[in-house]
């Protein structure tokens, strides 16, 4: 088990730092893409980040910013593809049909609650962006949630990982890639197989 940690460790530290800042910002942004980031295991890389952060992969604030960042961009295309996606008739009878008024009403009254939290929960993470989009949300209150949520998420990943590393040690790493690849083997997977 010790090897294994030490290969991951090197090849983890062995990177640039440019590359090192870049990969954390591509996993954030991916989170935020519409349909894409709803398989990413987003939470679980921030959390990995954190954990590597201990041995001084990245510094944890500006870890903090970049996955914030990322996920911010990320999340913009999706409002703006919300906001295209009214071009076609089915979707616009979909956001603007008289039964499904209550419900959109209903998003509408906590959009910001479904924004700012919708960034912890995994499977529906970037779908909020589109409905905001759709629903021709204001675009600097959406990025206002947006930044909370960002936030609120790469801060609780990264010290979340941090204090798991200090607790659990080189285990919690190996655990925490296994669980990245894993994760994504099986969206793959799943996506391949429905097809």
């Amino acid at each position: 088990m010790e090897s294994s940690y030490e290969q991951l460790h090197s090849l983890f530290l062995g990177l640039p730092e440019l590359f090192r800042y870049l990969l954390v910002f591509a996993f954030a942004f991916g989170e935020g893409l519409p349909i894409i980031g709803s398989f990413l295991p987003g939470g679980t890389v921030s959390l990995l980040i954190g954990g590597l952060s201990e041995d001084g992969f990245i510094n944890p604030w500006l870890a903090v910013h970049i996955i914030a960042i990322g996920s911010l961009i990320g999340d913009l295309i999706g409002f703006f593809a919300g906001q295209k996606l009214l071009h076609f008739k089915k979707v616009r009878d979909f956001v603007y049909a008289e039964k499904q008024q209550s419900k959109w009403d209903l998003f509408d009254r906590h959009a910001a609650l479904v924004i700012i939290f919708g960034k912890i929960i995994p499977v529906i993470r970037s779908t909020p962006a589109l409905f905001a989009g759709a629903r021709k949300m204001h675009l600097g209150e959406y990025i206002f949630f947006v930044l909370i949520g960002s936030y609120l998420w790469a801060i609780g990943g990264i010290w979340g990982g941090k204090y798991l590393a200090q607790y659990f040690g080189s285990s919690f790493i190996i655990i925490l890639v296994v669980i990245i690849i894993l994760s994504i083997a099986i969206s793959i997977y799943s996506h391949f197989k429905n097809k």
